[in-house]
């Protein structure tokens, strides 16, 4: 049985006046999806632990099967989206082009994220920055911009060190420090990055790139903040995690470097209705199709545009809803986070709602798919439980206690040695 998971990115949101009180999912009229809901076992999950807030990569890594003790940050996965062969002893930063302006006890973030900076403004400013700090190799790689990859090379590196961007607005740049550790090698590379941000600062600041900028009345690009420190990791492949063929349907980068990351397939898709089409046909085992637009949505921080976004995407469910009613594949939809529509923060710790269809599961009473009315539905979940339940669901959970082979795996493994006569 082929399980199809519609990932709803930032699905999750919080009652909003503007919205009678009620949530973005709750208040859209969303016919295909509460359909699903009818034929469904609901509940609510919690991504990780409740009241903590994941960014996308974090709540997948968990969702997928993963154990958040061994996830190797954001800083890894934007490497591979550029299509970056990870390695040994190197470390790896997301960057921004920030403006920033040295006072008398820090430097004062007047712009995080520095607009309208051309390729060539990045490359030329980038080329002005140092190759070598206390032995330290340091090699930026341009991305998405305002946003790249600064790679940070020296055998025996400890990569265990905190953010440079402060990330939440009107604060200054932070001095990187050793992260949970005091290990003299996480202090090594703190104080080798602070230099390289000190150094850059100066050999940017007046640099005629910035000077024709300011002429022009736009923002100078005079540091790379930097966060998500991340390093090779040792994982195994979504398909020896889980036993499942994977395939990935998205239309972002990040969901590329999450797919990369666990040796996944990753295609792109033009509209919902075709992923939805290609996924029902896909002959993998796992096809997990995400959407950024409800998370994008939530951002501009207009519950209406988050409604109108959910309304777009229901449009195109009608085929999903007709496969349900077959009952020939597992179908899952649900949200990675909760991301509010109002307020200042990013993203909520709150759980999000979720639904299964399928062949032997126990539908509830449950007809609307939304927070509060899944609320009252028979699952109660988190992150963690997720693939457990497919492998369950899908009749592919291994007995706990059988001991086939050399290591644990949570499903029923086909390549075990035989005893030979």
């Amino acid at each position: 049985m082929k399980t199809i998971m519609l990932l709803l990115d930032g699905l999750g949101d919080r009652p909003h006046p503007a919205l009678d009180g009620k949530t973005p999912l709750e208040a859209a009229h969303t016919p295909h999806l509460d359909a699903l809901c009818q034929l469904a076992e609901t509940g609510m999950m919690i991504p990780w632990r409740q009241g903590v807030p994941l960014g996308t990569e974090a709540a997948h890594f968990v969702m997928l099967g993963y154990d958040m003790k061994d996830f190797p940050d954001r800083g890894v996965l934007h490497a591979l989206t550029m299509g970056d062969s990870l390695e040994e002893d190197t470390i790896y930063l997301v960057t921004t082009w920030a403006w920033v302006e040295a006072r008398e006890d820090c430097y004062e973030i007047l712009e995080r994220n520095v607009a309208a900076l051309s390729a060539e403004e990045s490359d030329i400013l980038a080329s002005k920055l140092p190759e070598k700090v206390n032995g330290y190799t340091f090699t930026w790689q341009r991305g998405q911009l305002p946003h790249g990859v600064l790679k940070i090379k020296k055998t025996g590196i400890n990569g265990n060190i905190s953010d440079s961007d402060p990330f939440y607005p009107h604060r200054p740049v932070m001095a990187v420090v050793p992260f949970e550790t005091t290990d003299p090698g996480a202090e090594a590379t703190s104080q080798a990055l602070n230099q390289y941000l000190a150094f850059m600062y100066q050999a940017l600041n007046e640099h005629p790139v910035n000077q024709k900028r300011r002429t022009h009345h736009q923002q100078p690009a005079t540091m790379l903040l930097t966060k998500w420190c991340g390093m090779k990791p040792s994982i195994p492949s979504f398909e020896i995690q889980n036993g499942l063929k994977g395939l990935m349907l998205a239309q972002s980068t990040l969901m590329e470097g999450i797919a990369a990351l666990f040796n996944m397939p990753c295609e792109s898709y033009h509209s919902m209705g075709e992923a939805i089409e290609r996924a029902l046909s896909a002959s993998a085992d796992y096809v997990h199709v995400h959407t950024k637009k409800p998370d994008e949505a939530a951002h501009t921080k207009n519950p209406h545009e988050k409604v109108r976004v959910l309304e777009e995407i229901d449009v195109q469910l009608e085929n999903l809803v007709k496969a349900a009613r077959e009952k020939r594949h597992l179908l899952i939809v649900t949200g990675d986070h909760t991301t509010p529509s109002s307020g200042e923060m990013i993203h909520a710790g709150d759980a999000v709602p979720i639904m299964f269809c399928g062949p032997s599961l126990r539908p509830d009473h449950v007809n609307l798919f939304g927070e509060r009315s899944c609320a009252t539905g028979s699952l109660r979940l988190t992150g963690s439980d997720l693939m457990p339940m497919i492998l369950n669901y899908t009749e592919r959970a291994i007995f706990y206690n059988f001991r086939p082979g050399g290591i644990r795996r949570p499903y029923i493994q086909t390549n075990i040695p035989l005893l030979k006569p």
